[in-house]
């Protein structure tokens, strides 16, 4: 089979969607490696082509108008090279697919991932929002197939759009394979590097005002007489960045709170593996990637109640409402002070983890591929 894929995130996309595209590329190439992989993007990043491991072809726009004028290369002009190359199925990793495709074409499959920008529209521009809600919307009705990552995805694209429900699959995502790997960056060498504290609680998530990284510190602070551990922030820049630094000067926590950008891919797994408790308050997620990279990590997860990121956590993470500050401290306190619970949620956690690894990943899309192209 040859396989097309929209590489425009895998190859330029340091987190979210990116990361997404870059683990079912690189499972795909390593338990299916006897099928073609043509990966089409306006450009790529040498450092996201490197991350992919197999063999594989890079399609970029041809002429000087298609590379000036990208965006509507992605849309319209990549049909010609979908066409000459012959491929048997495209698959837009985005929410989107070319427009004007016909089924006699090709197969084509698009993973959408959610539809926060028609449930929260107040963090979108309205520009960006209906650009995004034309191109799920035409996605969604003229695909073959749709992967959503999530049953709140799949219950919302049927709400929305009115798709039927034998058209979508849901398919969670993975986590990067360093993740499910016993060999990890030493503990000792990545918590001196950045000199972490000897005991933490720590949260992931890049500052924007969703992932609610305010309600945390307002948490932290109720208990942070009653804990050894400190709080670890790991993100890079981001609207909120400054405003959170501010909030720590201002609660005096710039000695119990620390806030690290630039870690590796290598040293991030061993990051989780040091921390005692993972929290995760945002206010909302197409899935929420980092609840699962902290089970594969077997550490206890807090996250938000209802919708997918309970999905992401399964039944043994404990639920919290994102802007109860006095309920995230009390289920910090439950996971800390209790190691018979810390243990169960550690192992279930663990095990749950397990369903979503990244070979179960592959296998799942591979099988939609087989059932489109059918």
């Amino acid at each position: 089979m040859k396989i097309g894929f929209d590489a425009k995130r895998a190859l330029n996309n340091s987190t979210g969607l990116g990361n997404h595209a870059r683990i079912l590329l690189n499972a795909l190439l390593r338990d299916f490696p006897e099928h073609e992989y043509l990966l089409f993007s306006p450009k790529a990043k040498e450092q996201y082509v490197e991350q992919l491991h197999g063999n594989f072809k890079l399609f970029f726009p041809e002429t000087k108008f298609q590379k000036t004028l990208h965006p509507l290369w992605r849309s319209f002009g990549i049909k010609n090279q979908l066409a000459q190359n012959r491929i048997d199925i495209y698959h837009g990793l985005s929410n989107e697919i070319p427009f004007g495709l016909r089924t006699s074409d090709f197969g084509h499959v698009v993973t959408i991932h959610d539809l926060i920008f028609l449930k929260h529209t107040e963090q979108y521009p309205f520009v960006d929002r209906k650009i995004y809600e034309f191109k799920t919307r035409y996605a969604a009705k003229h695909a073959d197939k749709i992967i959503a990552v999530s049953n709140e995805t799949k219950n919302d694209l049927m709400e929305r759009y009115g798709v039927n429900e034998r058209k979508i699959v849901v398919i969670y995502p993975s986590v990067d394979a360093l993740f499910q790997s016993e060999v990890r960056s030493p503990k000792s060498e990545v918590i001196q590097k950045y000199k972490l504290p000897a005991k933490y609680i720590l949260n992931v998530g890049s500052f924007f005002p969703r992932k609610n990284q305010r309600t945390l510190i307002e948490a932290f602070d109720l208990i942070k007489n009653k804990v050894e551990e400190d709080l670890v922030l790991v993100g890079g820049v981001g609207t909120t960045r400054n405003e959170i630094e501010a909030l720590l000067a201002q609660k005096n926590l710039t000695q119990r709170v620390k806030i690290i950008s630039g870690i590796s891919n290598d040293e991030l797994p061993a990051v989780y593996t040091a921390a005692s408790a993972f929290v995760f308050p945002s206010l909302f997620e197409g899935f929420g990637a980092p609840v699962l990279e902290a089970l594969f990590s077997k550490v206890p997860v807090i996250a938000t109640k209802g919708g997918a990121i309970e999905e992401a956590g399964g039944k043994n993470s404990l639920y919290v409402s994102p802007t109860n500050a006095e309920e995230i401290a009390d289920a910090l306190l439950k996971v800390l002070t209790n190691e018979t619970l810390r243990k169960q949620m550690q192992v279930r956690g663990y095990a749950h983890a397990q369903t979503m690894s990244d070979k179960v990943f592959a296998a799942k899309t591979m099988r939609v591929y087989e059932e489109v192209t059918k």
